[in-house]
């Protein structure tokens, strides 16, 4: 699977992108009142990019720049017209060592903008 097969509402089963940047770990506020983490990471591979979303204390704190992850049964959603991934309740990912078959950072160059799907 590729970022340009990812649709909205749809599941994400086997995707692996390099991590173009990790956003600093914001503090949410739950629609219950709960508070919660929130790290959005830029992910990207040589068909587009788009922001991975994790949720909860200390997720994605082992992720940085450059690191290449697959994401194992995560979830796609469209926020502000943008296609966005989080794990879900069941999704995981894995660090993957970086065998070349992902872009490079560089290499990938324009594609990191994130992806705006749009209707024609």
């Amino acid at each position: 699977m590729k970022l340009s097969d990812v649709e909205a509402g749809k599941n994400v089963t086997d995707l692996v992108v390099r991590i173009v940047s990790v956003a600093p770990p914001k503090m949410i506020n739950t629609k219950t009142g709960r508070k919660t983490q929130l790290t959005e990471v830029l992910i990207a591979d040589d068909t587009g990019s788009t922001i991975l979303s994790l949720w909860g204390f200390g997720e994605g704190s082992d992720l940085s720049a450059g690191k290449v992850i697959k994401i194992i049964d995560g979830w796609a959603k469209e926020w502000r017209g943008q296609i966005q991934l989080s794990l879900g309740r069941s999704g995981r990912y894995e660090i993957l060592v970086d065998d070349g078959s992902v872009p490079s950072i560089s290499e990938l160059g324009s594609s990191t903008e994130p992806m705006y799907h749009e209707d024609h």
